[in-house]
């Protein structure tokens, strides 16, 4: 009898512990197939949501000559034309053009140097970025850096989303977008309420010893007529509206036919040789004129008036608003 007893006690305690051990196994399996353990789970998560170490640095933009890998935000570019639309953009070029740093007058040369005709002065700057006016400088251009050639002719808006886009900054290029139109609306409606829709507008010229009459584009051209708004004296419109010409040389005897209430006038003769104004003013042709009859020849520093990117333009829109207005 009391070896049964001690034969089943043993038997249980067998059993009690085959149970254990197939339990413990039946948690480990589990922990190994079903639920994820703490480690497993960060692994996991690491393959569901990780993200690369380093983003693209360069991207492809196509242009007028084919294809460049550009940096995706250019920090260090030299142009040999579009000074104003960098600096729109708040990017300073460490290099430009001689005469265009020299001859803008809204723009601090601090930060830029001149580039002259040097390929070795643009290899001396180290730029990652280069962009250039047309594509003739393209071969030697794309031999230092990455280089986009443009040929821009549209307003300061467009031109400031495309350097936007070209510089990663489109996010700035809006922010003055919007700050534009703010300056125009204010100053258009300064004119308006002192010039009347029936007021016509001329651009005048003395390059030298020519005349030229110019249209929407350059010259004032973008702030006068898209800007301010004002009325373009009706052969101007006729000749220059969605044209392709930005100017025209013209002779005195259709002077008359060109000229509007108003004359927007300015001069280049750096040599100081030109006789055009003097002949002009003396003659009864220019006498006769309605804008010189009335007062209305308005006289505007060649320079405020000779570029056309976004900077320029948004300083021409108050100098012409205020030389319009002045003693009215």
């Amino acid at each position: 009898m009391g070896r049964k007893r001690i034969v089943l006690i043993c038997f249980i305690i067998i059993m009690m512990v085959g149970g254990t051990v197939a339990c413990s196994n039946a948690k480990e399996t589990s922990n190994a197939a079903g639920t994820p353990t703490a480690n497993n789970q960060s692994v996991d998560a690491t393959k569901e949501t990780g993200k690369p170490n380093t983003e693209a640095k360069t991207r492809s933009y196509k242009h007028m000559s084919g294809t460049s890998e550009i940096p995706v935000k250019a920090e260090r570019v030299v142009t040999d034309w579009y000074y104003g639309q960098l600096v729109a953009l708040g990017l300073k070029p460490v290099g430009t053009d001689d005469f265009v740093l020299k001859n803008h007058p809204f723009i601090k040369k601090d930060g830029t140097e001149s580039i002259g005709k040097s390929l070795e002065k643009i290899v001396e700057l180290q730029p990652d970025l280069i962009i250039s006016w047309g594509a003739s400088k393209y071969d030697n251009f794309s031999k230092i850096a990455p280089t986009v050639p443009l040929e821009l002719s549209g307003g300061p808006k467009d031109s400031v989303r495309i350097f936007g886009d070209i510089l990663g900054r489109k996010a700035e290029a809006e922010q003055w977008i919007t700050q534009f139109d703010t300056k125009v609306e204010a100053a258009r409606k300064k004119v308006s309420s002192k010039i009347s829709k029936d007021e016509t507008f001329t651009i005048l010229n003395i390059w030298k010893n020519k005349l030229r009459v110019y249209g929407f584009v350059n010259m004032g051209g973008y702030a006068l007529y898209e800007g301010l708004q004002v009325t373009p004296a009706p052969k101007v419109d006729k000749e220059f509206r969605n044209a392709k010409e930005w100017y025209r040389e013209i002779s005195y005897e259709v002077l008359p036919e060109f000229a509007g209430d108003h004359i927007i006038l300015t001069t280049y003769d750096p040599e100081g040789t030109s006789t055009v104004l003097k002949e002009l003013e003396s003659s009864p042709l220019w006498k006769n004129l309605k804008a010189v009859k009335n007062g209305n020849v308005h006289v505007v520093n060649y320079n405020y008036l000779y570029n056309d990117d976004p900077i320029a333009v948004e300083n021409q829109i108050d100098i012409l608003a205020d030389a319009i207005l002045a003693g009215r």
